[in-house]
């Protein structure tokens, strides 16, 4: 605690809040991820008045070649408005997607700025929240209801707030190993979001750790090659992923994948996937906007257990681009698959390699499984975790000289 009061109150204010409401967010209230880091900003912002120097390195950020490209997915999302089926609902969604990158940008200045004690406590603070998160989540699933069912809903959360553990564990058990050179408890941490995801069934989840450990292993070994190829994979599937599905889904037996153990869920996405390719190519080249998916007119056809075909988004990111944005936005995203896996191919350490690789595949896979690319409680979070592991890997670097 005596450590604790040698940071400022802003400082302080910072980090209790965080811990609470993280812990509020994981466990139960996804959608407050959102007020979270919009908290946390608004508080550094009025707590840190900005200084020459602040908005100097703010400038720096928003002109680094990941986030111009941001911007210029971004500002295509707004063009899309002109002809979208809900003109106001895409301005409104690219609209918040514009002061998310802003959020960021501000995180990312103000996580820079930070001394080496602050960083360090702040990041030996999370560990005894995921474990009690991980808890709490596990003790949900013991079929006494959920923290969302027992509030009066009839839904739960589960599989998002797993997501979200996942997303924040991956950074932690990183900085972990990279830093102090810890094995054990990084493998508890890792082990405990396996068994959760296997609890929950959550397919997205088991998948993306499973294929991000084998490539983080041989990225280890090679540690420019397999980054390289897999940016040069990513940025080719961006670009030809709808013309694979109108080839190859309608070769298979959806129906009887459907009555497979645990694959229902991924034959409703195969489904969705063919009736999203049909539309791709009525507006190949423009899409039909940004966050049309939501209400997207499918002339009430179902699925085999009555489900609407297309419920309010693709499941699959690369897809949801393809049918809201077009090609021309398939091509800028293409260019971010590139242009981070290219940054991690030139990454020095072999270990710092392989977990931004772990980090990076773990969440394409979310992403290409579940997950709306507009869901502002994913997005935000994600975006959050992917600047703290960039901060937790550049000051990996700088220790390192």
């Amino acid at each position: 605690m005596s450590y604790f009061k040698t940071f400022s109150r802003p400082q302080q204010f910072f980090i209790i809040f965080f811990m609470l409401a993280t812990f509020a967010t994981l466990v139960s209230l996804r959608h407050f991820s959102v007020a979270v880091l919009w908290g946390i900003g608004v508080t550094l912002m009025a707590f840190t008045p900005p200084t020459k120097a602040f908005f100097k390195e703010l400038w720096k950020v928003l002109k680094h070649p990941g986030f111009i490209l941001l911007e210029i997915f971004l500002a295509w999302s707004f063009i899309t408005s002109f002809w979208s089926l809900n003109p106001s609902q895409t301005f409104r969604a690219s609209l918040s997607f514009g002061a998310t990158l802003l959020l960021f940008a501000v995180l990312v200045t103000h996580l820079r700025s930070w001394s080496k004690d602050l960083f360090t406590f702040f990041m030996r603070t999370l560990p005894p929240l995921i474990l009690l998160s991980s808890v709490v989540l596990f003790l949900q699933t013991l079929g006494l209801g959920t923290l969302k069912t027992l509030s009066g809903y009839s839904w739960s959360t589960l599989k998002p707030n797993v997501t979200l553990l996942l997303t924040l564990t991956i950074p932690v058990i990183a900085y972990l190993h990279l830093t102090y050179k810890k094995k054990f408890l990084p493998l508890i941490l890792l082990g405990v979001l396996f068994f959760l995801s296997y609890k929950i069934d959550y397919l997205a989840g088991l998948l993306g750790i499973i294929i991000a450990s084998v490539a983080a292993g041989l990225s280890y070994r090679y540690s420019r090659f397999i980054p390289m190829v897999l940016a040069y994979f990513s940025a080719f599937i961006c670009l030809i992923l709808p013309l694979f599905f109108h080839l190859i889904i309608p070769t298979l037996d959806i129906s009887a994948i459907w009555n497979m153990p645990f694959l229902s869920s991924f034959a409703h996405r195969l489904y969705i996937w063919e009736f999203i390719t049909t539309n791709i190519w009525e507006k190949p080249f423009l899409g039909w906007g940004a966050t049309t998916s939501r209400g997207f007119p499918t002339q009430n056809l179902l699925v085999a257990d009555a489900q609407n075909i297309f419920p309010s988004h693709p499941h699959n990111h690369i897809m949801q681009v393809w049918l809201e944005m077009g090609a021309v936005g398939a091509v800028i995203l293409a260019a971010l698959h590139f242009f981070a896996f290219r940054a991690i191919a030139k990454l020095e350490s072999p270990l710092a390699t392989a977990w931004a690789l772990f980090f990076a595949i773990v969440n394409f896979v979310i992403l290409s499984l579940s997950h709306s690319i507009w869901h502002k409680w994913w997005i935000t979070w994600l975006g959050a975790m992917t600047i703290l592991f960039i901060i937790i890997i550049q000051r990996h670097k700088k220790s390192a000289l």
